[in-house]
């Protein structure tokens, strides 16, 4: 049974006598040592978010969502349905709800459950009432696949679910993601997934570590409108100039950036004193000094790889894009990079020349 308190027009819950927690597995295959998932309580998580309009999911109308409208119309009203949004609307760091559906020691993490806000939930905005609405977002999803029968839609998708993860799979079988990034960074994680999330507007990640293992997760999310479905790609080969990009660059570029930041954030978080040192004029809405720098860094790493491999102009092209997007300094950062890549004989791992990085970033700057 679900108990709902009401608070000023909306719901939060208390949990007595909830159904088991949802116990669909992972439809995954792996390939080169990462896991392709679609992870079916995630992906009932996003479309809650759907059903309710969120403004945080993709605008694409593909045949997926009509089988959505068909299947969950009944319930588009239900309680649980304003709960997952009323979450997400005070939930600073939205995306990172999907690292809490991937990772089971999530409320252990003090930094990301401090993102929410439960003020408006009547409580007070401490940390055992923002893990008391995190256990009841879960136990709200697991009710609610009980109640819509769930496991049906999963059923009646899982063709659909397989092509897509052969579609990833196919798309990456030239290149080897895992490698490349480990070798770029000098260091290496335990557990690769990409995840793909089908109703999910932009690309993310998000890394933990789990009994003495680290993970790194890319949330994939698709980007093309391509005969009534949603797609990867929508060329054989990418010309950013004319509005092509092939799956495989989507991928390997997307991965690039986001398996990234669990390689660097935690390499950055080390330097923050340092960091917040350098003059930055920053114009973008990155919330601190470290952040910007971080994804400065990850942008200028996708440039970086692309010139690696002959896509010299549309480098420069995705260089200019992210000027006028208030990251300014990646001309300067791109040349850091090559520095660190030819010396790699002195540098073993980047956390090695994070501190020559901020040192000459800090003396361009001036």
């Amino acid at each position: 049974m679900i108990k709902f308190f009401y608070t000023i027009g909306f719901v939060y819950v208390f949990l007595m006598g909830f159904p088991n927690a949802l116990e669909l597995k992972p439809i995954e295959s792996q390939t080169k040592s990462i896991n392709i998932q679609i992870i079916p309580k995630l992906e009932l998580f996003h479309i809650m978010a759907y059903l309710n309009n969120s403004n945080h999911l993709n605008n694409f109308e593909f045949q997926y969502k009509s089988d959505i409208n068909s299947f969950f119309e009944p319930f588009r009203n239900q309680s649980a349905v304003f709960f997952v949004n009323k979450v997400l609307q005070n939930y600073h760091a939205h995306l990172l709800i999907d690292g809490f559906i991937v990772n089971n020691n999530f409320s252990k993490d003090s930094s990301s459950v401090n993102f929410l806000n439960v003020n408006d939930f009547e409580l007070e905005n401490n940390y055992s009432n923002k893990i008391l609405i995190l256990d009841s977002l879960t136990k709200t999803i697991d009710s609610f696949a009980k109640i819509t029968n769930f496991n049906k839609f999963i059923e009646n998708h899982e063709s659909y679910y397989k092509q897509k993860i052969a579609e990833v799979i196919d798309a990456i079988s030239n290149v080897d993601i895992k490698k490349y990034n480990e070798t770029f960074w000098g260091s290496r994680k335990d557990n690769y997934q990409i995840v793909i999330c089908l109703l999910e507007q932009d690309l993310h990640s998000y890394w933990f570590n789990s009994e003495n293992r680290s993970y790194s997760v890319f949330f994939l999310s698709p980007k093309f409108m391509v005969d009534n479905d949603a797609k990867f790609g929508n060329a054989n080969q990418s010309n950013i100039k004319e509005g092509k990009m092939s799956a495989q660059d989507y991928i390997f570029y997307g991965a690039g950036h986001e398996l990234g930041h669990s390689f660097l954030n935690p390499i950055v978080d080390k330097y923050k004193v340092d960091i917040d040192k350098i003059n930055f004029k920053i114009s973008t809405s990155d919330p601190s000094k470290s952040i910007f720098l971080c994804e400065s860094m990850l942008r200028s790493l996708t440039a970086y790889f692309m010139i690696e491999n002959n896509y010299a102009e549309a480098a420069q092209m995705v260089l200019q894009m992210e000027k006028q997007q208030g990251y300014i300094y990646n001309d300067v950062i791109l040349e850091l990079i090559k520095d660190y890549s030819v010396n790699r004989s002195i540098y073993k791992n980047f956390d090695d020349y994070m501190t020559i990085l901020i040192s000459k970033l800090d003396q361009q700057i001036k």
